[in-house]
Order: C-alpha cells, then structure tokens, then sequence
C-alpha cells in the first residue's frame, strides 16, 4: 500500500479483511455533530419556502399554482444535481463535496431575504436547490463512513433526524412571523450554514474510505472515473434500481408534505395558515423523533422490513387527507402519522442506501439514489400546482398515497442487508480487487 497508510485503516473491499476504526470518538462525534446541524440548518431553508407560498405568491405577484410551479421545478433541479455531479463525491472527496455544497445553499437561501421580484426569486433559489441537492448525500456518505458498524443505524438515524427538526424549527417560526413580520425574516437564518462552512475547513478530515480508495488507485496507477454505468453492473443493479425507486416513492409523500400541505389545508379545507403552519410543524417534531427511533431499531432489525411496513402505514395515513372537508382534529391524526411512519423510514433509509455501495461507488451511488428520490418532490407541487384549484383537488393526496404504499413492495425487494457488519464487506468490491 501507499506509503503512510497503515492497511489494517484500509476497508475490506482492498484488504479482504475488516477495517479497525482509526478515527477518536471525539472527532466521530464531531463529524455526526457538523453533519447534524449542517442538514438542520438546510432543511429549515427548503422548508420555509414551502410553507410560505401562499405569502410569497402575493408579495411577488404571481399566482398560486404557478409558485407551486416554481417550487416544482427547485425539486427537480435538486434531483439533477447529485445525479449528474454526486459522482465528484468519489472524485473529489466528501469534505470538498461537503463545504461546497452547504457554501452554495447558505449564500444564495439568506439571498432569498432580499429578492424584490419574481426574476430575483427564481435565479437564487435556482441556485439554492442546486447546493442543496448535494448536501444529503454527501452528508450521509460522510457519516456512514466514520461510523462504527455496531452503531451506524442510531448514528444514521440521528443525523436524519436533522431534517425533521429544521422543518419543524421552520414550521414552528412560521406559524409565529407569518401572520406578524411576513416571509422575509423567515430567510434571514438561511445564512447559517456558511458558519458551518467555516467550522469544517478547521477541522473536518477526509473519510478513511475515500483516502484508501485513492491511495489504492494511485499506487496501482488505475484511473478511475466513478459514473453511472458502473451502478448498473450485475452486482450493483439491483440494489441502485431499488433505492432509487423506494426513494421516489416516499418523497411521493414527503413532497406533498414539505410542498403543498399547507397550502391545501388552507385553500381546500379551510384551515387558516397560522394552524396549518403549526400542523406541519408538529409533524416535522414528530418524525425527529420517529428517525431515531427508526435508527436505533435498524441496528437490531433488518433495515429493508422497518421501511416495508411503515411505508404501508404512512400510505394509510395519507390516505386520511382524501377526507372532504377535513377537521383540523383529522388532519392532526393524518400529519402526525405521517410524520412517525412515512418520515421515519428515513432514519434507516439513508443508511440503507449507503450500505448497498462499496467505497469507490459510495457518493456515486448514494447520490443518485437519493438525487432519484428528490424527483417526487418535484411532481407533487406541480401536481399540486395543477390540481388545488380544480374540482377534485382530493387526488392530490390520493396520489401521494398511492406512491408511498408502492413504496412498499419496491423495498420488500431489495436485499436484506443485517445490520451490525463492517460497511465495506456488505458489498465487495471488484474494481479494486487484491492483484
């Protein structure tokens, strides 16, 4: 091996033998802790635009369904960006991948603040969703990497769980400037992350994984361009088609959540803002906590039948917004339902998907699958955007239902992949077999 890399630090992919944990606990609580906030801190960004569509509709002076447009079209320029640039995660490395992409959603989220027109608007959160689309995938690649295997799910599990509570902390805070101060306050925050940016490039060290690879490629001479065709060998196919599909199918629930719930609460059912604005909240408060619940189970069961069978119980509750004139009682069961089971699968999910790929392919693959599953999040406003003005604006989440019990039986099959193994030996790789 390269000189200077031990290889017992090197994963079991180019050993054939498993890793020892070289990294202090401090500096993986540090690592959990950074990915932690940096994805909190994300999410409350991507939220508040949801949730303030109504208001952003008429302080800029463009119709509702065409900001359901808009938000639609953020979604799917954040499902472009990991699936055509993630694989610079292998490339380049994962703290290059990192600080990029939160420096990116930082500058241009708090710009939001400021946009006086509807042009303004669009160029920054163009921007914003570009940034923001590499920000999960390379996080979770990150921490799945320093993670030890015992672990992994509660640690997975727990840095999800930042997504949930930046949209809550977002829902709460709208509920209170919404009706007060307007939308613009609600952004100012969105600079956070550029704190966290300058917090990693003192401390954040690159992953042992994707220094062994590099190591191994350089001291064999290979050149090695990590890409999508390498996803669809037989020996990955399988798990990249199932990931990717799952992920689409959730978010099938999750889009129509972060994007078009409030506005539905109170354009169809009559809910007034401030209390749709709570009831999104509250879902979000409960789906941190049903993430790490989730975690934590993973590391004891198989991962793939956690997010079969909550994936058919967030169906259900979905299924309770299809309700004609909902109460806000129903609505409360249906969002915080949601919020425990459908959220929830993400606490595994992530890890899941991180799982299914050996080192070189890790970033590669972990950001298509979940580059995939930003697709939904895309369609539903814009299903949302077509329909919450029609005579069946019901199908909406009938729709959304439909999606995440799908979901469902594209897990159910995937491989089982026990929990509690070295990462590395759960998928072999061949690109860099032993000579």
């Amino acid at each position: 091996m390269t000189s200077g890399t031990p290889a017992g630090d090197l994963p079991t992919a180019l050993t054939g033998r498993p890793g020892r944990r070289s990294r202090r606990p401090g500096y993986i609580v540090f690592v959990v802790a950074v990915s932690f906030l940096a994805w909190a801190l994300v999410s409350m960004d991507q939220t508040m635009l949801g949730v303030a569509v109504p208001s952003l509709s008429d302080a800029l002076g463009v119709s509702l369904s065409t900001m359901e447009y808009l938000v639609g079209i953020f979604a799917f320029v954040t499902f472009a960006a990991p699936v055509l640039a993630g694989r610079f995660i292998d490339r380049l490395g994962r703290r290059w991948s990192f600080q990029v992409s939160l420096l990116g959603t930082g500058i241009f989220g708090g710009l939001t603040a400021a946009v006086g027109g509807a042009w303004q608007f669009v160029v920054v959160r163009l921007v914003a969703a570009t940034s923001y689309g590499l920000t999960e995938p390379v996080v979770n690649t990150m921490v799945a990497e320093e993670a030890p295997a015992h672990r992994r799910g509660l640690i997975m599990g727990f840095v999800q769980a930042g997504y949930p509570l930046g949209a809550a902390i977002a829902g709460t805070l709208a509920a209170v400037l919404l009706p007060t101060s307007g939308w613009r306050p609600l952004f100012l925050i969105a600079f956070a992350p550029v704190i966290v940016v300058l917090i990693s490039a003192r401390f954040l060290r690159e992953s042992r994984s994707f220094t062994a690879v590099r190591a191994e490629t350089e001291r064999r001479h290979l050149e090695y361009r990590p890409g999508w065709r390498s996803l669809f060998t037989p020996q990955l196919r399988r798990q990249t088609i199932v990931t990717s599909l799952f992920g689409f199918c959730i978010n099938g629930g999750i889009g129509l959540i972060i994007g078009v719930v409030t506005t539905y609460l109170v354009h169809v059912d009559g809910i007034s803002i401030g209390d749709a604005a709570f009831l999104f909240g509250l879902s979000n408060w409960v789906a941190l906590a049903s993430q790490v619940f989730v975690g934590f189970l993973a590391d004891h069961l198989p991962a793939k039948w956690l997010m079969t069978g909550y994936s058919v119980l967030a169906a259900a509750a979905l299924a309770l917004l299809v309700v004609p004139h909902l109460t806000y009682s129903l609505a409360l069961v249906s969002l915080v339902a949601f919020g425990f089971f459908g959220n929830g699968t993400f606490g595994c999910y992530t890890r899941y998907t991180a799982e299914s790929f050996p080192a070189e392919l890790r970033g590669t693959g972990t950001s298509f699958s979940l580059g995939f599953s930003f697709l939904t999040l895309s369609f539903m406003p814009i299903i949302g955007g077509a329909l919450i003005e029609s005579s069946v604006p019901a199908v909406i989440p009938a729709i959304s239902a439909v999606l995440v019990l799908s979901g469902a039986v594209v897990m159910a099959c995937g491989r089982n992949l026990p929990p509690g193994r070295e990462l590395d030996q759960l998928t072999p790789s061949r690109l860099l077999a032993p000579e």
